[in-house]
């Protein structure tokens, strides 16, 4: 068993607010004039103060509508500036605001209001149709439009506060519950992560310092607020410092909005950086022959940098002056057209990411860190400092944050990150929080000499093969999925089984690319997943990967499956890979390759 212990750094790059709440007045006090959120269609911006407004007027429409301190209130919204008037009106009367997943069916936002025994519910007119058919709250607010008969309009709602006679509201303290999130229900029954106020901000502190993000950074909102990573990326973080934050209300957009906003702080999931790794090799097919031997023969000096930089070693000066031009000249213009050159700080966080896909974009000069956590943990666990990116792994302990290794390998966190506990559920809350307060994650973990840590997998996804050998399907896939820029997504499976088979989803906007270039550019998926050009490819890059595994690991068989996994199908809301489904989806085709 291994512990390690985060000392706490003094706070000179703060005022430590204690609660949300106090957070947020401070952030005005020091930048009311300056823009706190706008929407991405430049419909609203407002400044810190202009915002501030908005949320006194609202908690006092709260007030008159009846809700009261500790009353839970389900949002079901877009990612949009509303959402900070709403969530922020109901921190401030100690209310416990939660959100739904845009994604979910009417049965689960059914569990989710019945549960949390919600009082009310707040809803963007565009996603109210996912309400039809279930048992709503008394108190049911529309956030615009005309609202449909049993709705109230929030503007009226905001009306009658002005009216009302609104006593001094008790503010929260930092141990009192901040919001509410529920857990994915990959392996059973969703829960209702409670997180406080210090919870959310002792994480927004942590990523603060270690990343040394200024105030007026440019953010992007576009996870679901229903999500821990927007919530504290999105929200609790650029409450804390004065962010400027832009609100995406189609995250299928992402990409493309990044080119338009230039963030200096970005967050998400390794298929978002995928994508655009995909997109910087579909532009270096396009270029002729000369100027893309240029731009390979940069990648290679920059993968050398890389190199001798993460084995702890000091890069010649010429090595440096070269790819600092390179990343100046050559690299620059392509950052720069997609959005991506101006980062500070880009974290890849809520799923595994493979370490070459982080080791091309430090080629490229991008300063990619992989931060780790869960819901339980405020989102946080461990993080890379800029200055000191370990590829491959998830980074270094949290600051006031204790790391643990069981003798198995499971990774258990302590620290004043970890949720108050589940709503309602004293028995799942005490099977995830031992009695000395350290929180069971369920994923399996390495620590190097320095102790930077790797996750290898989840517990209870471990195949076991038919000969008894353990095999962590994550390792195969970031193997497999790092040696081909065919292969988009995969899941492997073999489970009971003599041997690993997988099952692979394209990469679409490389593959769509590659066909555009041989001639194919009205090619279906259906088209290229079968075509016999890309099927080698495919092959070779499972080979590839198969070479960098032990034997029992390997993938002997796979399967190209027409188009892409999505969130709320074949993926969690959150993009985590709902193994089970897949399986039973194709569980012919699992067979065939067992056959």
């Amino acid at each position: 068993m291994t512990t390690l212990t985060s000392l706490e750094e003094p706070f000179e790059a703060l005022d430590r607010p204690v609660t949300l709440v106090e957070a947020f007045d401070r952030v005005v006090a020091r930048r009311g004039d300056r823009t706190a959120v706008r929407s991405h269609d430049g419909r609203i911006s407002w400044t810190w103060s202009e915002l501030q407004e908005r949320v006194e007027a609202a908690t006092a429409g709260f007030w008159a509508a009846g809700v009261r301190r500790g009353d839970k209130v389900a949002l079901l919204m877009r990612n949009r500036p509303e959402f900070y008037v709403v969530d922020l009106a109901l921190v401030h009367l100690g209310a416990v605001p939660f959100s739904l997943y845009a994604s979910s069916s009417p049965e689960q936002h059914a569990y989710a209001l019945g549960d949390s025994g919600a009082v009310g519910i707040v809803v963007d007119p565009a996603l109210q149709a996912g309400l039809t058919g279930i048992d709503l709250p008394a108190l049911r607010v529309q956030l615009d439009g005309d609202p449909a008969p049993g709705w109230r309009a929030l503007a009226d709602v905001v009306a009658d506060g002005e009216r009302a006679d609104v006593p001094p509201l008790e503010a929260p303290g930092p141990d009192d519950v901040v919001t509410m999130i529920y857990t994915s229900g990959t392996t059973g029954t969703p829960k209702g992560v409670l997180l406080s106020h210090q919870n959310l901000l002792t994480c927004a502190e942590a990523t603060l310092l270690t990343q040394s993000i200024p105030a007026g950074t440019v953010t992007v909102s576009w996870l679901p607020s229903a999500h821990v990573g927007d919530r504290l990326g999105g929200y609790a973080i650029p409450l804390y410092q004065g962010f400027e934050v832009v609100t995406l209300d189609d995250p299928r957009q992402v990409v493309s909005a990044i080119v338009d906003l230039h963030p200096g702080y970005f967050y998400g999931p390794p298929r978002i950086f995928e994508k655009l790794r995909a997109g910087f090799d579909t532009w270096v097919l396009g270029l002729d022959e000369a100027d893309g031997d240029a731009v390979r023969a940069a990648l290679a000096r920059g993968y050398a940098r890389v190199e001798v930089e993460q084995a702890g070693g000091v890069p010649d000066a010429e090595l440096v002056a070269a790819t600092d031009a390179d990343r100046r000249d050559v690299f620059g213009p392509w950052l720069a057209s997609v959005g991506l050159d101006r980062l500070r700080v880009c974290i890849v966080a809520t799923a595994p990411n493979p370490g070459p896909l982080m080791g091309f974009f430090h080629a490229l000069g991008v300063p990619m860190g992989e931060a780790y956590g869960a819901t339980e943990t405020s989102g946080g666990g461990t993080a890379a400092r800029p200055e000191r990116i370990r590829i491959g792994t998830v980074g270094e302990v949290s600051l006031h944050m204790e790391l643990r290794l069981l003798d198995d390998g499971e990774v258990l966190l302590r620290g004043p990150q970890i949720m108050l506990g589940y709503h309602g559920r004293p028995d799942a809350t005490a099977a995830s929080i031992d009695a000395d307060g350290w929180y069971h994650t369920g994923d399996l973990g390495s620590l190097d000499a320095d102790g930077y840590l790797s996750i290898v997998g989840r517990k209870k996804e471990i195949i076991i093969s038919s000969s008894g050998k353990n095999i962590s399907p994550v390792t195969v896939e970031s193997a497999i999925l790092t040696s081909s820029p065919f292969i988009g997504q995969m899941c492997c499976m073999g489970d009971g089984r003599p041997y690993n088979v997988a099952l692979i989803v394209l990469d679409v906007e490389y593959v769509r690319g590659w066909a555009k270039g041989h001639g194919l550019a009205d090619a279906t998926l259906e088209q290229l997943s079968t075509d016999p050009r890309v099927v080698a490819e495919v092959e070779a890059g499972v080979a590839a990967g198969n070479a960098r595994l032990n034997r029992p690991e390997q993938i002997k068989r796979f399967r190209i499956v027409p188009g892409e996994w999505l969130p709320g199908a074949e993926l969690t809301p959150t993009s985590k890979m709902r193994r089970a489904v897949i399986a039973r989806t194709y569980a012919e085709l699992v067979e065939e390759m067992y056959a």
